[in-house]
């Protein structure tokens, strides 16, 4: 190496004579003959030195990549054409065992919107408003926070109801109807989450509690973008199913001619509009005589109250399990 560079510094030196000669006119000196064999001794051995690990690189490098083929790996030059990435999988709501703490409890219709009328001058709005403060009372009994959407008789809008459920960042959204129907004879039970429907008797359904939302069209169009695909919709629906169970449980079994008429998805605004899962428990039929003399006794009031708390915590100590979603 110490040989190498006493030639790389005399050739260096020659060189820079040599360019001062030619700046001064000087004439072109060639070099002795013994010292032209040592420069060209010396040019071999540089060469040598650079050339000997590169072609032992680009061998080691050969051998490589033909192992990498024999292996199965494809070579990087086949991974260069157009790639599709596949699409993002929905992350499980069992990966976020979070407790349920702030339900918001939404008394349906109230003050100019009375919902459906009963025999002897009961209105929907009074029994809603009833049961849901009964409701109340037991999940602040069980430690649950609670928002009441209307305190008393006076109209909100399902727009106002949604809001305020939003700004007081409520785990759950919890709505109390009663049905009517011009069939006077049927008798059930439903509990709806947020989701389409294809059912003609669903859609009238959900037209009736839809109006005077407070909701512009494109309001509407808004609120429906993407909100089927979120995961909010399953958790809803475990909700729903949750609540119903205990509606059946409490209601059905005590009164067999009390059908089950299942949980369903609807469109209804209310849930549209809201952030945090939500129903919409149509508990019993107004317009049904039995059913309206049952509804005017407190008792059978505290029934629904209790039957609706007892889903209520079934779904929210399922929610707080690691990896208890579905098994309400």
């Amino acid at each position: 190496m110490a040989g190498l560079e006493r030639l790389k510094r005399r050739l260096v030196s020659e060189v820079v004579r040599e360019n001062v000669e030619t700046l001064h006119g000087l004439p072109f000196r060639p070099l002795p003959p013994s010292r032209t064999r040592r420069v060209r001794l010396g040019l071999l051995r540089g060469l040598s030195l650079v050339a000997a690990p590169t072609l032992l690189f680009l061998a080691v490098s050969a051998l490589s990549t033909d192992r990498a083929e024999r292996a199965g790996i494809a070579p990087r030059a086949a991974l260069s054409g157009p790639t599709t990435l596949p699409a993002p999988r929905a992350i499980s709501p069992a990966a976020f065992p979070l407790a349920v703490r702030k339900i918001v409890v939404d008394p349906g219709h109230g003050g100019t919107d009375p919902g459906a009328p009963a025999s002897g001058g009961l209105w929907e709005k009074d029994i809603t408003l009833d049961v849901a403060q009964r409701l109340r009372m037991l999940l602040g009994e069980a430690g649950f926070d609670v928002v009441m959407t209307r305190e008393r008789d006076e109209t909100v809008s399902l727009r106002e109801r949604a809001q305020l459920a939003n700004f007081q960042r409520g785990d759950l959204f919890v709505s109390i109807h009663f049905n009517s129907l011009p069939t006077r004879s049927y008798r059930g039970i439903e509990t709806y989450h947020l989701g389409p429907t294809a059912d003609p008797q669903v859609e009238r359904l959900a037209g009736a509690e839809n109006r005077a939302s407070g909701y512009s069209l494109a309001d509407f169009r808004r609120l429906l973008e993407g909100v089927y695909v979120h995961v909010r919709q399953t958790e809803s629906k475990q909700l729903a199913e949750a609540v119903h169970q205990g509606l059946v449980e409490t209601l059905v079994k005590g009164n067999p001619a009390i059908r089950d008429s299942g949980v369903k998805p609807a469109p209804f605004l209310v849930l549209v509009a809201t952030e945090m899962p939500g129903i919409l428990a149509e508990v019993s039929y107004l317009s049904n005589d039995e059913d309206a003399r049952l509804l005017k006794d407190p008792a059978y009031r505290q029934e629904i109250a209790r039957a609706l708390f007892q889903g209520i915590r079934a779904y929210a100590d399922a929610r707080s399990r690691p990896g208890g979603q579905g098994s309400v």
